[in-house]
């Protein structure tokens, strides 16, 4: 895991940014690069300033959006993770839809987990037998999960399906999430870890000894043979 320290939030997104580019002059310029978004505040963040300042530097049509996890809302609704990156990035942009592929958070949530399943199984290459996106976006929660892999159900780091149904341990709101053997499948994640509030986690982080499930961000990136943190909170 390398960590990469930033004066300010924006300036540890622009190197994340930065980052995502140079992954993707590596690839081939004519192949689809085939990227998973995370949702949730700090997404937001990413969306705008890629809208504000790289709308010239990415070759966005080259570009398939793809989700790591989706509330299971309706596409207007505002905890939709769709919703926000549509209005922030996709709209503004110009992303042309046949390059956006959503997960449909309004449909039965099992039903949806085998069809995003079977979509990424078609549309995704294949590395050692699974699903391989060019780059993963992830986040850490507060509470140490990561896409929608919770504590309370780690046992999506090891399911054998790509995308399954995971529930949050307070809310109790439903959720489709990848699951780890994809996230892990060598796929370089990107990881935004930015603000004060993060803090506490990110030391957590930084202290863990094993790789335990009890906290699945963790699990997720130290098991991962690429995982770059993109962070403003200040080295120790």
């Amino acid at each position: 895991m390398e960590i990469y320290y930033a004066k300010s939030p924006e300036d540890a997104l622009r190197r994340m940014t930065d980052k995502l580019i140079k992954i993707m002059q590596s690839k081939p310029g004519l192949v689809p690069f085939n990227l998973a978004l995370s949702g949730g505040s700090t997404a937001q963040r990413i969306f705008a300033l890629w809208q504000e300042e790289y709308k010239q530097q990415i070759d966005w049509n080259r570009i398939r959006f793809y989700w790591v996890d989706e509330r299971c809302v309706s596409p207007e609704d505002d905890e939709s993770n769709f919703k926000h990156a549509d209005q922030q990035l996709f709209r503004p942009i110009g992303i042309p839809r046949t390059h956006i592929y959503r997960i449909f958070g309004e449909k039965d949530p099992s039903m949806e987990a085998n069809r995003y399943s079977e979509l990424i199984n078609q549309q995704l290459p294949k590395k050692n037998g699974l699903p391989y996106f060019d780059a993963i976006i992830l986040g850490i929660g507060l509470d140490g999960h990561t896409a929608s892999i919770f504590s309370s159900c780690n046992f999506l780091l090891n399911d054998t399906r790509s995308y399954a149904v995971a529930v949050h341990p307070e809310s109790k709101q439903l959720r489709i999430t990848l699951t780890g053997p994809v996230i892990l499948n060598s796929t370089p994640l990107l990881v935004p870890v930015i603000g004060e509030n993060k803090k506490a986690i990110f030391e957590r982080l930084l202290e863990a000894r094993t790789i335990t499930e009890s906290f699945p961000a963790a699990c997720i990136m130290y098991r991962a043979a690429s995982t770059s943190v993109f962070t403003d909170i200040k080295e120790r």
